[in-house]
C-alpha cells in the first residue's frame, strides 16, 4: 500500500476519474466525500487542506482521505501546533469519512491511520464521522498509542435539546402515494393532504424551482429569510453565517448539485430550502432553509419538505437525508435514525507529534511570525520562525526574519 499526499488543487483535479470510480464502488460513500462537492471546497480554501491517497501499483487508487489543516498558537506551550479535521468542514459538511474500495477497505484504513501517526499534528477532530462499526474500529485501532489520547465527544445544539450526532433519514418508496400511506401518521397524512390541496387549487400559493435565471433572486430570498429566523439567536454572527451559506449554496447551484424550491404566497416569498442532490448514491440531502415566521397562516416548512420528497420520488431518488440533528419535525415526516461519531485524537504532550509543523501551513506560520514581530512579541516570532525552519530548513523568509529579530535584540 502506497500512501501519498496531495495538497495542490491541480493535483487533486487530476484525481477526478480515479476518485469518482472509488466513490461509485464504495457502498459507504456519501455526498460530502464526492469529487464535485470537494472540488468546490478545496478550490475555495487553498493551503488549508491535504488529501491522503492510497494506491497499489497493480490495482491503482484504493482510497482517499481529505483533511482540513489548521495552524494555531498554543498559549500554554508557547509554540505553533496543527489540527486536522475532515476537509468538508470548511464548507460545513455534516458528514466526514474515508473513501475505500470495499474489497481493500481494511488495508486502506489501517494504512491511512498508520500514516497519520507519521505526520505532524496535536489534535485530530473527526466531527460527523460516518462509517460502519467495522470500518470505524479498523481506522481507530492504530491510535491506541502511548503518545496519544482518544476521546469520544458529544455534540448538542438548541441549549442541549438537539443531539447533533443523530442523522435522521427517510427511505423513499416507489410512489408518492405510498410515501403518504406508509411513512406518515394518520394526523400528519391528513394535514399533508390539506396542504397539497391548498397548494394545487387555491391559486394563492406556488412553488418555483431555482434556475440560472432566478439564482441571484432566490439566493437573496434564502439569505434574508434565514437571517430573519436566526438573528435573535445568532446575534452579531448572523450576517457572516448567512453569507457563508449563500456561498456554499451558490457553488452547489453552479455545479448543478442543488435543488432549491421557493414557496410563494402571491408575490411574497415565504420559504426556501436548499438541498444537495447525490445522483450517484440516489440521495437528496436537506442542507439549509429559511421561512417567514411572520406568516403563520400556512405550514411553510411542511409544504417545502413534502415538495422535496415528492420531487425526489418522481426522479427515482431512494433516500431523503435530513442530516444531523434530531429535531421533532424530521420524525413527523417519517424519518428514522442513523448515528455519526465525533472522536478526537490528541497528543498527550499537547504539541505536534513528530516535532515539526505540517508543511502546508508554512505560509500561514510565516504570517503569524510576522504578526508577532510587528506587535513586538519577539520571542513568539522567534519560536515560530524556528518551527518553520525545523519543517523546511531552506525557507529563506524565515531565515531573514529570524536574522532581523536577532539583530534587533
Amino acid at each position: 500500500m502506497i500512501i501519498e499526499r496531495v495538497d495542490r488543487l491541480e493535483d487533486f483535479q487530476g484525481l477526478r476519474s480515479a476518485w469518482e470510480a472509488v466513490y461509485h464502488a464504495d457502498p459507504e460513500a456519501q455526498f460530502f466525500l464526492s469529487w464535485k462537492w470537494l472540488a468546490g471546497v478545496l478550490a475555495s480554501y487553498p493551503e488549508q487542506w491535504v488529501v491522503l491517497t492510497a494506491r497499489d501499483v497493480d490495482r491503482g487508487y484504493l482510497g482517499f482521505l481529505p483533511l482540513r489543516v489548521k495552524i494555531v498558537w498554543s498559549k500554554s506551550h508557547r509554540q505553533l501546533r496543527n489540527e486536522f479535521q475532515f476537509a468538508g468542514r470548511l464548507f460545513w459538511a455534516d458528514y466526514g469519512g474515508i473513501l475505500c474500495r470495499p474489497e481493500h477497505d481494511e488495508a486502506v484504513l489501517d494504512s491511512f491511520a498508520s500514516h497519520l501517526k507519521q505526520m505532524n499534528w496535536s489534535h485530530i477532530f473527526l466531527k460527523g464521522f460516518r462509517a460502519s462499526d467495522r470500518r470505524f474500529a479498523k481506522f481507530m485501532a492504530p491510535f491506541a498509542d502511548e503518545r496519544l489520547i482518544v476521546d469520544a465527544r458529544t455534540s448538542t445544539i438548541n441549549k442541549g435539546e438537539t443531539d447533533n450526532l443523530i442523522a435522521p433519514f427517510i427511505d423513499l418508496p416507489e410512489t408518492f402515494e405510498a410515501y403518504l400511506s406508509q411513512n406518515l401518521s394518520g394526523n400528519t397524512r391528513q394535514k399533508t393532504r390539506r396542504v397539497l390541496r391548498k397548494l394545487e387549487s387555491s391559486g394563492e400559493y406556488q412553488v418555483t424551482t431555482t434556475c440560472s435565471a432566478t439564482e441571484a433572486r432566490d439566493l437573496q430570498i434564502l439569505e434574508e429569510l434565514w437571517c430573519n429566523m436566526w438573528k435573535e439567536r445568532k446575534g452579531s454572527d448572523t450576517e457572516y453565517l448567512a453569507a457563508k451559506y449563500r456561498i456554499i449554496v451558490k457553488r452547489g447551484l453552479d455545479e448543478r448539485l442543488v435543488h432549491m424550491p421557493v414557496l410563494w404566497h402571491r408575490d411574497r416569498p415565504v420559504g426556501a430550502l436548499a438541498s444537495f442532490v447525490d445522483r450517484d448514491k440516489s440521495r437528496l440531502l436537506f442542507f439549509v432553509g429559511g421561512r417567514d415566521e411572520a406568516f403563520p397562516d400556512f405550514p411553510v416548512g411542511l409544504a417545502l419538505h413534502i415538495h422535496n420528497i415528492r420531487w425526489a420520488i418522481e426522479r427515482g431518488i431512494k433516500t431523503y437525508d435530513l442530516l444531523r440533528g434530531d429535531e421533532p419535525y424530521k420524525y413527523s415526516l417519517g424519518a428514522v435514525d442513523a448515528r455519526v461519531r465525533y472522536p478526537i485524537i490528541r497528543t498527550k504532550s499537547g504539541i505536534n507529534l513528530n516535532g515539526r509543523l505540517d508543511r502546508s501551513c508554512v505560509g500561514e506560520a510565516l504570517r503569524i511570525a510576522d504578526a508577532f514581530a510587528s506587535r513586538a512579541h519577539r520571542q513568539e516570532a522567534i519560536t515560530s520562525c524556528r518551527q518553520v525552519l525545523a519543517t523546511v530548513p531552506e525557507q529563506e523568509t524565515a531565515k531573514r526574519l529570524l536574522t532581523s529579530l536577532a539583530d534587533a535584540s
